[in-house]
């Protein structure tokens, strides 16, 4: 998947289209916010989580850039 494909994900699953409803989420800091609630229940690092996720975005911007 390359990271429009991404974005449309996000999108279709999370919405942050202005709605604010059982559905979807507002904004971004709303997804984290309940993100790490959720870690916070399930016993996971949301700090090492976080790490992670910047090591993969980095990840996927080099290989797209690599792809042109």
């Amino acid at each position: 998947m390359d990271n429009q494909g991404r974005v449309r994900k996000v999108v279709r699953r999370l919405g942050l289209r202005g709605n604010d409803d059982a559905l979807e989420w507002y904004r971004v800091a709303d997804v984290i916010s309940d993100l790490r609630h959720f870690c916070d229940a399930k016993g996971i690092d949301f700090e090492q989580e976080l790490q992670m996720a910047d090591t993969y975005y980095t990840n996927e911007l080099e290989e797209e850039t690599a792809n042109g």
